[in-house]
């Protein structure tokens, strides 16, 4: 039978490898659809919601090499990721505007799927944003999870955001 921390780590190593391979899956799908002419628009908003993917699969990465026993995986990860915090919400903020952009302001983004495209990444770069810096969406891979979710005590902090604080608190005391 296997032990808690056996399962969490069996729970938890996919985590890193979905992470890293949509930054990689969502970007080509995206130039595929586009017929392999992305709108400027598109690239842009590619780009935030491939670097939160990327500081997702690194984060998991750590935070699995850590519950392994690696000691300084998570602390290295964790201060990086914590410097790209500020511009990470600064580029979900332009991918954002420039979401609200394509739909309002006609010939912006001519071809209908460069909306859809430019909306996609946009959204999903300040999704994973939220998701992983604040408050955790992702509910529908662990069972008390989704059922914490469903009792309607809300959203709870990401396990990321934890880490950081956790870590900014420790940083502060030395």
């Amino acid at each position: 039978m296997a032990t808690r921390h056996q399962k969490l780590v069996k729970r938890l190593r996919p985590y890193w490898q979905m992470e890293a391979m949509n930054a990689v899956v969502l970007p080509v799908a995206a130039l595929l659809v586009a017929g392999g002419r992305p709108h400027w628009t598109s690239l842009i908003c590619l780009l935030p919601m491939m670097l939160l993917l990327v500081i997702g699969a690194a984060y998991w990465r750590a935070k699995l090499a850590s519950i392994q026993g690696d000691g300084i995986a998570l602390p290295r990860a964790l201060g990086w990721i914590s410097r790209l915090q500020g511009a990470s919400l600064v580029l979900c903020v332009i991918a954002l505007g420039l979401v609200a952009a394509v739909w309002a302001v006609p010939g912006l983004a001519p071809r209908a799927v460069d909306r859809w495209i430019t909306t996609g990444a946009g959204v999903l770069a300040a999704l994973e944003y939220v998701n992983y810096y604040h408050r955790q969406l992702q509910h529908f891979d662990n069972a008390a999870d989704f059922k914490r979710l469903l009792s309607g005590r809300g959203f709870r902090t990401a396990q990321m955001a934890a880490d950081l604080k956790q870590s900014r608190a420790k940083r502060a005391q030395s």
